[in-house]
């Protein structure tokens, strides 16, 4: 496989995430696959930022490091970055902004300068079309042809008027035809777009809600937190046209409760939010526990503690969805690591929900909310909407109870308003009828009868997905979330190099499932690799199977874990390059 590496860097408020946006269409047009991320600080305007794209002619899953075409936009990217350009990279700079270079890149000749604002003032277009210039100029280098970048923009700004779009081709074309001339046939080597085919560029924040849409989610609740607000902001765009109540809270707690309430009714509901607003929820976490109603909460977790870094990547949250809230109750912990799985894991986040009648927690993170990725089409026959055990009006009956003991734990469900059956719900301890009770026998027998869900749940977790060589490996990665990507091609990195490794992904870290012990004992070298400080996959995989790795890969500096990162810490000197 070969990857080409992008990075555009900049202030906030320059319009690169703009530049980058129109890349990633053409790019996925013209029939590569890529993966793409962004970098940004905590603020609307200035700072450092930078957006990446990795394009590669086979699927790739994670970010690369070493950059082959540097775009800066300010002096800082220029600073901070030209020691990561490949020994063919180039380096395209506006000399109004960029005025002073390092010295041992002056004379490489990899260096093109080309002054995105004074373009469009020659052709007496908008300065807000030097966007265009620079994804022009970019686009140079990755093909003969602007045609599909010229179909991209016209169809961003056909709303504006011909006038607009033309004007964006002009300047888009003068951007390409300045860079061509300047490298003439020096041009970088590229791997080859693939067949072109249907797929789809999906981002993290867009899989996630698109997953929900699917599964028939019919109201959401939600206060704006980064990372999560991308997906609040899908569901309020498409609510209408999806027949979706969305309804922005005045705070985390009120947005918990509002899906409770309606998830009582029979309504499909769901949150989301950071680490700090599920710390908030987690009072009415235990409400949605006791009264089992089942509300699906996506948490993108940021790093903490308390405000940490709010545009950052994290994966701190694990063990408080796991336990947070007081008292044990059942739950499911969910953890997509790609949007693709993103998508089908939500959807089935809803059906665990109303099966077991219990919350589902989904585990984001920032890098997974703000990651695009090239995907085959999303096949919405894959999509069930299983609602458990339902009983209609007619079969409940005056003498309908809500917590009727079973042998499971699971009780029919009646939604309220639908026959002669009383639906009571509580937070407090209660009897089968709903009723609150202070007696340590009914207690005890609700108690179990609660817990049984999760024994019942724990046999049917989703299995773990493996990649690599699985025929007595000797090397085992083990993670969660978004480190599949990385995950997944250090494992292809190490057998490229002559050692025999495993890759595992935990799709469900809660329960965890139970076939994973047969993995802890394989006869070799195992690593957790997280995104935290304290390694908490690790220790809830201690307290379930009493087991330890030989070794951890942890990154907690806000940043995303990627192949060369999990390699370069791999303990024991396991690589044998040749």
């Amino acid at each position: 496989m070969r990857s080409f590496n992008i990075r555009i860097g900049g202030e906030a408020g320059q319009g690169l995430v703009s530049i980058g946006n129109i890349l990633l269409e053409a790019i996925a047009r013209e029939g590569w696959y890529l993966f793409a991320n962004q970098d940004y600080e905590s603020r609307i305007r200035g700072g450092h930022n930078y957006f990446q794209i990795r394009l590669a002619d086979e699927p790739v899953r994670a970010i690369q490091q070493g950059v082959d075409l540097l775009v800066a936009l300010d002096k800082a990217t220029v600073n901070l970055h030209w020691q990561e350009l490949t020994q063919s990279g180039h380096i395209i700079y506006d000399p109004r902004v960029v005025d002073v270079l390092p010295e041992e890149i002056k004379d490489s000749g990899r260096l093109i300068p080309i002054s995105f604002e004074e373009v469009v003032e020659e052709l007496g277009q908008p300065k807000v079309m030097a966007n265009a210039v620079a994804a022009g100029a970019i686009w140079a280098l990755l093909s003969d042809d602007i045609t599909v970048l010229h179909d991209i923009l016209a169809e961003m700004f056909i709303s504006k008027g011909e006038a607009i779009v033309e004007g964006n081709r002009q300047v888009s074309q003068a951007g390409f035809d300045i860079v061509r001339k300047h490298v003439g046939a020096e041009m970088p080597k590229l791997p080859k777009p693939t067949e072109k085919r249907p797929r789809m560029l999906l981002k993290g924040n867009e899989a996630l809600p698109l997953g929900a849409l699917a599964a028939g989610v019919r109201f959401m609740s939600a206060y704006p937190m980064t990372p999560s607000t991308g997906v609040t902001e899908f569901i309020a765009s498409h609510a209408e046209e999806c027949g979706v109540v969305m309804e922005q809270a005045e705070d985390e707690i009120s947005a918990i409760n509002m899906i409770i309430g309606a998830a009582y009714t029979g309504v499909r509901a769901m949150t989301a939010t950071s680490g700090g607003g599920f710390a908030l929820m987690t009072e009415a976490l235990g409400l949605a526990g006791a009264a089992e109603i089942p509300v699906v909460i996506i948490d993108a977790q940021r790093p903490g503690p308390s405000t940490g870094l709010p545009t950052r990547t994290e994966q701190g949250d694990l063990l408080y969805a796991v336990a947070g809230s007081s008292g044990d109750f059942p739950r499911a912990v969910l953890a997509p690591g790609d949007p693709e799985e993103a998508f089908y894991l939500v959807a089935h986040a809803f059906n665990l929900a109303e099966e077991y009648q219990m919350p589902v927690i989904v585990m984001s993170d920032q890098h997974l909310a703000d990651s695009h990725a090239v995907v085959d089409m999303l096949d919405l026959s894959r999509i069930e909407h299983r609602r458990g055990l339902i009983v209609s009006g007619d079969e409940a009956g005056p003498d309908y109870v809500r917590y009727r003991f079973t042998e499971d734990g699971i009780s029919p469900r009646l939604y309220p308003g639908f026959g002669e059956g009383l639906v009571v719900s509580a937070g407090d301890e209660h009897d089968e009828q709903g009723h609150l009770i202070e007696d340590a026998e009914t207690r005890t027998l609700m108690m179990e009868k609660r817990m049984a869900k999760l024994e019942k749940a724990a046999r049917e977790v989703l299995e773990p997905v493996l990649c690599g060589i699985t025929d007595n490996p000797e090397i085992i990665l083990i993670g969660w979330g978004s480190t599949k990507g990385a995950v997944r091609e250090a494992v292809e990195i190490l057998n490229r190099d002559s050692n025999k490794a495993m890759g595992v992904h935990l799709p469900q870290v809660y329960p965890l499932p139970p076939n994973l012990d047969k993995i802890l004992h394989i006869p070799a070298r195992k690593y957790i690799v997280e995104s935290n400080y304290t390694g908490q996959l690790e220790r809830l995989i201690a307290s379930e199977f009493a087991w330890k790795p030989d070794g951890s890969v942890r990154r907690y500096d806000g940043r995303p874990i990627d192949p060369e990162y999990i390699l370069a810490r791999l303990e024991g000197g396991i690589r044998r390059d040749k």
